[in-house]
């Protein structure tokens, strides 16, 4: 035994050793590729530095000679796209040069065709050199883009053109001054002997170089940002969350020596600086003296300086996964250019954030970063902002006015995919458009915001369609009644970590100021938390008392609700006040309550089963590909709009203020009476909705939003029937119910509207059009189907007579008053 117990020690340790050998053999030739990859990045480096001084003399001939043929065509420098920005610069007309990398990618392509020999000559290098230089110029402006943008500004600091005609003279006087005193000041050091610097290039232009990615840019994820991005410029597409107020960052600090009487410029690059405590002017270095410096805040340069909170797209983030957030630094005119729940394509550079030396030594070695941004393109303009191609859109939104039946077009072009609903998608339409605010002389306001709400059984697409008005509405916030508190929804009191600050931070219906929130699952919602969008709803304002801010934040938003009825699905043996189960304050803040109801029609659920066959044989694959010579109209059986074309309907609909006609003011005092009364004389259980004088309110904006969609700045008589018709026919699913129907025939109700128009009407021989019957049966949710068989059932019956145009109609023996 003692034996095989010595064998067996024997092969452990020969196993042991060769394990210690292959692992040292595996380190080894790790080192040597980590070696070897070092080497590798450090020749590119050198590789890269060699070619810095052709690629700087190549950004001054591009600014200076490039020409882009457009049809505008500058007067003094014709096509030379940058040195007309220039002129517009030295102008104040423009606040940034935009060095667009799709033109640097043609200018490279004719260089290398034929290399500029004064650059090869100066730089003392050959001609093949220099092509090789110009294809890889792109490339190094992308991964090193912090020094290409120093290399740029000096470039167009060379090319700057002198003022002309079209200087704006506003607020420059001042500066003008400075600068004249400064450069009598320089001639002065100069004629004395004494050593002179020039003026920082910060300091003398009032303009910033920034670079626009090529179209060809792949946007990155935030999770795909790695080590060789640093310094280089980067495309992300991500979700503003969160924005710093705007304040000034010193650019360039100037001091005055009190005791040569020298000014001195100190240029700060990064975040914080060191203030100078010694004179380095010629004559305070001579006198061995420190001199007496005085910082001059008068005459620094300061510019707009912005801190906003991006995170990850939605569609971004992995399984289980928790998005991503990222600073970022807006400097310039492109300050203020976003709001907190705007989605944009962000373009910008990669840089680590500088820290104190105290900071950066209990930091460690980890490491902050920050994107310096350069361009922030939006993925959906707002109704006053000017998209690029508005003006071709904008023709297409004329032509589709002027082809007549744009309401109804645009209606269906909501989720086209979505079968039916052609009520509850005119009624988001009209969410969409909403009304104009009314503010009266002594200050009260009155909304113009249609709040609605979607009550309905599971399965009926509630959710689908808040998505859909999610994606056409330029602001827009989705959110559901079980993740949302009341502070969520409203603000938050927060401190600040980096200043210490408590600062308000605003929730779902602030981020949707000036466009609509979308609120999925409103029943699951607590009580204490659905509370606190009554003031919002109607007072369009959010007012806080907390932690010692005592303010009031703008909350003009359209609130947009789905919810289920208490007992999941609609209980036909139950009441609708009961199915409903909301407090009557928040009800009647909602101008549309659509119910829903999944009834069983045999004609409808087959139509709508091989609607959705359709959808999904002819679409398929992630990317939203669809079968060959398969068209959209084949499916939808006409050509829906696209978000963008609905986007500019919408914007052209809200620059009109519809009035409403003298003549209509009676029609609708009428109707409301009418709807009180009958609101009074129906018993409790059969009660859909409460009838307040804001509904009154509800109809005059629901009239207006029609009268909108129309480009009308009159309400007519056909913009009040399309309202009165909405809100009856929202109520409409219930009342094909049939436990609650209760022996309700719309023959009889025909027969009623006919009998009560004859004896208004006393003029015509009793005659009535037909078109005012189908008008009226449509306050009654009666849809014209409905109104022409029961004219035909009583026509039968010789109660009813119709004209032979079959247009008008009487009764054969008239009615008794």
């Amino acid at each position: 035994w003692a034996l095989v117990g010595a064998c067996a020690l024997a092969h452990i340790s020969t196993r042991s050793v060769r394990r210690c050998q292959l692992s040292r053999a595996r380190a080894m030739a790790a080192n040597a590729m980590r070696e070897n990859a070092s080497k590798n990045n450090l020749v590119r480096a050198r590789e890269a530095v060699r070619r810095f001084p052709e690629l700087k003399a190549l950004c001054r001939k591009f600014v200076s000679r490039y020409e882009k043929r457009t049809e505008d065509e500058d007067p003094k420098f014709g096509f030379r796209k940058y040195k007309a920005l220039l002129q517009k610069a030295v102008n104040q007309r423009v606040e940034t040069i935009f060095i667009d990398l799709n033109d640097l990618e043609d200018f490279c392509k004719q260089e290398i065709m034929e290399p500029d020999d004064a650059i090869a000559l100066a730089t003392s290098i050959p001609k093949i050199q220099l092509q090789q230089s110009i294809e890889n110029w792109i490339k190094d402006i992308e991964k090193n883009a912090l020094r290409f943008t120093k290399y740029f500004y000096e470039a167009c600091d060379a090319e700057l053109p002198d003022r002309d005609g079209g200087f704006d003279a506003d607020g420059s006087l001042a500066k003008d001054v400075i600068m004249k005193w400064r450069q009598n000041m320089l001639q002065q050091q100069r004629a004395s002997g004494a050593e002179a610097g020039g003026l920082p290039l910060r300091l003398k232009n009032d303009f910033d170089v920034r670079f626009k990615p090529r179209d060809t840019c792949k946007s990155l994820k935030m999770r795909e940002l790695r080590a060789n991005c640093v310094g280089a410029l980067v495309q992300l597409d991500c979700m503003v969350v969160r924005t710093s107020q705007v304040k000034p960052r010193v650019e360039v600090v100037t001091y005055h020596c009190e005791v040569c009487q020298a000014e001195i410029f100190h240029t700060v690059e990064g975040e914080r600086f060191t203030p100078l405590k010694e004179c380095p002017g010629q004559k305070c270095k001579d006198n061995k003296q420190a001199g007496k410096l005085r910082q001059n805040t008068r005459t620094s340069k300061f510019g707009k300086y912005q801190e906003i909170r991006v995170t990850e797209m939605s569609e971004h983030v992995p399984v289980g996964g928790v998005p991503r957030s990222m600073k970022v630094v807006l400097s310039g005119d492109i300050a203020r250019s976003v709001l907190p729940g705007d989605a944009i394509t962000l373009t910008g550079i990669y840089r680590p954030a500088e820290l104190p030396w105290l900071q950066a030594r209990s930091r460690g070695t980890m490491q902050d970063m920050y994107i310096d941004a350069h361009s922030i393109r939006k993925h959906k303009s707002g109704y006053n902002e000017r998209a690029q191609d508005e003006e071709e859109i904008a023709r297409q939104v004329d032509e589709a006015f002027k082809a007549g039946n744009l309401y109804e077009h645009a209606a269906r072009s909501i989720a086209p995919e979505i079968f039916g609903h052609e009520d509850v998608k005119k009624a988001l339409l009209l969410v969409l458009i909403g009304s104009f605010t009314k503010t009266m002389k002594d200050g009260m306001k009155i909304r113009g915001d249609i709040h609605t709400l979607f009550m309905g059984d599971p399965g009926v697409a509630k959710s689908q369609l808040l998505k859909q008005v999610c994606n056409i509405a330029p602001r827009s916030v989705y959110t559901t009644g079980k993740g949302s508190s009341g502070v969520g929804l409203t603000a938050s009191v927060n401190r600040d970590n980096a200043t210490g600050e408590v600062t308000l931070e605003g929730g779902a219906l602030v981020l949707a100021d000036m466009g609509i929130c979308c609120i999925d699952e409103f029943d699951k919602m607590e009580e204490s938390d659905r509370t606190a969008i009554h003031e919002v709803m109607e007072q369009q304002s959010v007012s806080l008392a907390k932690a010692g801010i005592t303010t009031t934040l703008n909350c003009r938003t359209t609130v947009l609700a789905a919810a289920n009825p208490q007992f999941g699905r609609y209980n036909p043996y139950k009441s609708p006040v009961e199915n409903i189960d909301l407090p009557p304050a928040l009800l009647s803040r909602f101008d549309l309550l659509f119910l829903l109801l999944d009834t069983i029609d045999v004609e409808k659920d087959k139509n709508l089963a091989l609607h959705v066959c359709k959808v999904h044989s002819t679409f398929g694959g992630g990317d939203g590909g669809r079968k060959d010579n398969v068209t959209a109209d084949d499916i939808y059986e006409f050509k829906a709009y696209d978000a963008n074309f609905m986007r500019n309907y919408v914007r052209k609909a809200k620059t009109f203020e519809p009035l409403i006609d003298d003549e209509l003011q009676r029609d609708i005092v009428a109707e409301y009476v009418n709807l009180r009364e009958e609101e009074k004389g129906a018993d409790r259980d059969s009660r859909k909705s409460y009838t307040t004088p804001r509904t009154l309110l509800a109809i005059l904006r629901l009239s207006q939003a029609h009268a909108r969609a129309r480009f009308s700045d009159k309400v007519e008589r056909e913009d009040f029937n399309e309202a009165i018709r909405m809100m009856k026919a929202s109520k409409e699913s219930v009342a094909q119910s049939k436990p609650v129907q209760k022996g309700v025939n719309p023959l009889d109700v025909v027969y009623d509207i006919i009998a009560d128009l004859s004896r208004k009407e006393t003029d015509t021989d009793g005659w009535l059009d037909i078109s005012l019957v189908v008008s009226m049966a449509g306050h009654k949710a009666l849809s014209p189907e409905h109104v022409t068989e029961a004219i035909e059932n009583w026509e039968g019956l010789s109660v009813l007579l119709r004209n032979p145009e079959q247009t008008r109609v009487k009764f054969v023996v008239p009615v008794s008053g």
